[in-house]
């Protein structure tokens, strides 16, 4: 389905709506269409996997057959880096709002991300179901700081191996699903053994 956009104004801030004046055109089907206005959907994985799921494209694939499953359209990829990539060298740097599955916006654009990090945990899954935080620290495979680079921790990180190891003598930067003691907790919290098993943010491009 192909519709409009126009400038709206949501809560002060500017987003693009899905209309039919003639202005400028946005596919929803690859931009996200949510109540009205084009938006890039975010979510956080309902499963958890090991760390061994093998590189940046095979999260990518875990992340598109759950927007698949879970009928959303778009494509959608893993907010992940390894040792030669990241989300900002390979992802898309939106420029209309992130929001989660529920319809909740966390950031006006990739700027906002960035800048400030997510205003509301990504804790929907991928079927807008918000994810059950009793140990109020879930865990996220990320390597990712907040300005969307690979972060090592000094090199106290190997990606787990370029996420091919859950050996314990392998480590990786995670974030945080809801638990904040710092505004990067999201995505850079602390370094851990690469045992166990985590979830995966799923940003659509």
């Amino acid at each position: 389905m192909r519709t409009t956009l126009v400038l709206l104004s949501l809560g002060g801030a500017l987003a693009w709506a899905c209309g039919d004046d003639g202005g400028p055109v946005c596919d929803c089907a690859t931009a996200g269409c949510y109540a009205s206005a084009c938006t890039k959907t975010v979510f956080a994985t309902s499963a958890t996997t090991p760390a061994t799921f093998g590189g940046l494209a095979q999260a990518d694939k875990l992340c598109q057959d759950a927007a698949v499953a879970a009928g959303l359209p778009g494509t959608f990829q893993a907010w992940l880096s390894d040792a030669s990539a990241s989300p900002y060298t390979r992802a898309g740097q939106s420029t209309v709002p992130y929001q989660r599955v529920d319809g909740v916006r966390i950031a006006a654009d990739w700027d906002e991300l960035i800048a400030s990090g997510p205003s509301s945990p990504i804790d929907v899954d991928e079927n807008g179901q918000k994810i059950a935080d009793d140990a109020m620290s879930l865990v996220v495979w990320t390597n990712t700081g907040r300005d969307g680079r690979a972060e090592s921790y000094s090199m106290a990180s190997n990606f787990c191996g370029n996420w091919t190891s859950n050996a314990p003598m392998d480590q990786a930067v995670v974030g945080w699903l809801t638990k904040r003691m710092q505004p990067d907790d999201w995505t850079f919290a602390v370094v851990q053994p690469c045992t166990g098993a985590a979830r995966l943010y799923c940003f659509q491009q």
